[in-house]
């Protein structure tokens, strides 16, 4: 059987390469680990939300990208009976590009993102459009293109507050905690 530590985490990085680096916290470390965590959101997510002409798509893709996000931001090993949490938490903190989601963050999750994920469909009256604003509540339609457009703003804005915090800083603590997991999910259960 493999060594955990040469499973890849990306084409180029092995978890054990990943583990030197949380354990070193130097400058160079900490600028790769922020490549790994942006390499895997844009290679997991954002490439292909930016090259589907379809709504619905990009509004499941976007979901699978929110809770993800949402458990490196809170240090959350998986999201298992968290997962509307993850949704209100990360409406709340990403207000700036999601302006009005927090008032409806429950109904997002449960109607969005389960409706989507259970049913492969949207429900509760929300529909998915690729023009107009990006939340309109009173006709419950949201705009996939501008919502993949406020992800990626969101993504950015969280590599540069790890870019701008130190290694001891707690949005760093979490993202190791999650870094940590995904490379530790890299072990075979027996």
């Amino acid at each position: 059987m493999k060594n955990i530590n040469d499973f890849e985490l990306t084409e180029k990085v092995t978890v054990g390469q990943a583990r030197k680096w949380m354990a070193d916290k130097g400058d160079d470390s900490k600028n790769n680990l922020i490549s790994l965590i942006h390499h895997r959101f844009i290679n997991r997510y954002l490439k292909h939300l930016n090259n589907t002409n379809s709504g619905f798509l990009k509004m499941a893709i976007s979901c699978l990208m929110i809770e993800t996000m949402e458990s490196f931001k809170q240090g959350e090993k998986d999201t298992k009976g968290k997962s509307q949490k993850m949704f209100e938490d990360f409406f709340a903190t990403e207000e700036k590009y999601f302006p009005e989601f927090k008032d409806i963050s429950i109904d997002f999750y449960k109607s969005i993102r389960c409706g989507i994920l259970h049913q492969a469909e949207t429900t509760n009256a929300w529909r998915i459009l690729r023009k107009d604003a990006l939340l309109d509540k009173s006709n419950r339609t949201i705009n996939a293109t501008k919502f993949v457009k406020s992800l990626e703003k969101s993504l950015e804005n969280y590599v540069e507050t790890l870019r701008i915090e130190d290694f001891t800083s707690a949005i760093w603590e979490r993202a190791l905690l999650k870094i940590e997991d995904v490379c530790e999910n890299c072990n075979a259960s027996s």
